[in-house]
């Protein structure tokens, strides 16, 4: 007799596998991984078993556990397992080491014998490693040096942070409250939010302000991120100030190394915007190695599913890419860059220049030339600045999809998403005449930009349907930092059948 626990955890990182095998070390136990699916096995007497459970449940949790289920199984045991992989280790902050600073002032390592791994310094020159020697002094240090109204400045393999108390008025890279009961004070958080943020993982999570607070403070930004402290050092700091009275940390990313882990939920589906904290570190390496990094991390994407795939790589920093089966890109985008030569295309035919006659004696005809990448980011921008979201192509669509995300709009108009020369290019003057002539139907602009990113979504619908249909594909892939939009990831999940998103960073 003995009990099986199953889990899902489609990552391939070994942060989890390690931590079961921390705490079942001391049974006899077997451990098989294949894929998505972990299986440990735990045999011992009944006592033993019902205190393996209880110590279970200290476990940290992951983000990326999915699923687990516990059964008690009658048959053999099939013996125990030793194991020599080396694990990569993290100074995570866990109970282990968080319960023994609340309740008993102990300095303890967490489960992978890590300690603090941030170095600290109060001029941004000299750095200290923060352990256990040095805990105490450093933490009164920068008490008193926060309490004066002074930054200090934390180091890591992320990047250089200068830290502060919030003043209420600037928001810098993210937030960290001092205490986990602070956040309430600001944020409406949901308990699938707050799971996220509580993870041993400690990502960065964009949180709405409450009505009263955001009204309070005067903050045109109606969400802001938010981090939990990560490590012994930032808990014992947050304690400290709580009591004193202060909220919330200010972080300000003054220098990058690499992405802060950043995620969202979806539809119960994590989707994570950047970091690559927590992908295989062999892949990682791969990746960061390369000269073409996204290429790279595509690849490394492709690499993971083994079906026939379409991939929908939609990106504000590249071109976009429709990329069938590994290895044909069947999106055909050429953006132009000015708007004098849209409207030349628009007016070279009958419909079209009646069109625009109608639409220059109602809004006056956006000029000049603009940078863009052939990429529905770009086109976004265009059709943004068209409906007054802002004159910069970059600003403007940045505006227009944090407006679209924000709204509680649960459909917009239909905005044209079509081909040309028999398919075989994307007509962008059929986006932006659709756009012109809501325009001129004094539809407002926020139905508009709306519909722009929810016929998006059709759009990538209908050719992956037809391509479903002639047995090309059998999934669609999700990838590219345009699905950090909320309206186009939630509605790319809702009409895509066997659409997939894995847990590597939408960006790089």
């Amino acid at each position: 007799m003995f009990l099986r626990f199953e889990f899902t955890y489609p990552n391939a990182n070994d942060f989890f596998e390690y931590l079961l095998r921390y705490y079942a070390k001391d049974y006899e136990y077997s451990l098989k991984k294949e894929k998505n699916k972990i299986s440990l096995d735990i045999s011992s007497q009944e006592k033993d078993l019902e205190e393996f459970c209880n110590n279970f449940n200290l476990m940290p949790n992951s983000l990326f556990l999915s699923s687990f289920d516990v059964k008690l199984m009658q048959e053999d045991f099939q013996g125990k397992e030793d194991t020599k992989k080396d694990f990569e280790k993290r100074d995570f902050l866990t109970q282990i080491n968080a319960k023994a600073y609340r309740e008993k002032n102990l300095l303890l390592e967490n489960e992978w014998g890590l300690f603090v791994e941030d170095e600290l310094s109060f001029d941004k020159i000299n750095f200290t490693k923060i352990n256990k020697d040095n805990f105490n002094d450093l933490l009164e240090q920068a008490l008193n040096s926060l309490k004066e109204s002074k930054e200090l400045f934390i180091k890591n393999h992320l990047g250089l942070y200068s830290v502060s108390i919030f003043d209420y008025k600037n928001l810098k890279s993210f937030l960290m409250p001092t205490e986990t009961k602070a956040l309430k004070l600001a944020f409406v958080c949901s308990n699938e939010n707050y799971s996220l943020l509580a993870s041993f993982e400690k990502p960065l999570v964009s949180l709405k302000f409450s009505k009263p607070f955001r009204q309070k403070y005067d903050f045109q930004s109606q969400s802001f991120k938010i981090k939990f402290a990560n490590n012994l050092f930032l808990l014992a700091l947050g304690i400290r100030l709580f009591k004193d009275g202060i909220n919330f940390l200010s972080f300000e990313k003054i220098e990058n190394f690499q992405d802060d882990f950043e995620v969202f939920e979806q539809d119960k589906r994590l989707v994570v915007k950047s970091g690559f904290d927590f992908i295989d570190k062999k892949a990682k390496d791969i990746i960061f190695s390369k000269e073409d990094k996204n290429m790279a991390r595509i690849s490394y994407i492709l690499s993971l599913y083994e079906e026939k795939s379409l991939l929908l790589e939609l990106s504000k920093d590249y071109d976009d890419i429709l990329l069938l089966n590994k290895k044909d890109n069947i999106l055909n985008l050429k953006l132009p860059n000015s708007f004098e030569e849209i409207f030349a295309e628009i007016n070279k035919d009958e419909i079209g220049a009646k069109l625009l006659k109608k639409f220059s004696t109602a809004f006056k005809l956006k000029s000049g030339s603009f940078k863009s990448k052939n990429n529905f980011f770009s086109l976004c921008g265009i059709v943004a600045i068209i409906l007054g979201f802002g004159e910069d192509l970059q600003k403007a669509a940045q505006k227009m999809l944090a407006e679209v995300d924000e709204s509680r709009l649960e459909r917009g108009v239909k905005i044209d998403y079509r081909l040309r020369n028999e398919g075989q290019e994307f007509d962008y003057t059929r986006t932006v005449r659709s756009v012109m002539s809501f325009m001129l139907a004094g539809v407002p602009s926020k139905d508009i930009a709306y519909g722009v990113m929810e016929s998006l979504a059709y759009f990538l619908r209908d050719t992956y349907d037809e391509l479903r249909e002639k047995k090309e594909v059998e999934i669609a892939i999700i990838s590219g930092s345009l699905f950090e939009s909320r309206v186009l990831i939630k509605n790319t999940f809702k009409h895509l059948r066997g659409c997939k998103i894995s847990n590597v960073a939408l960006r790089i």
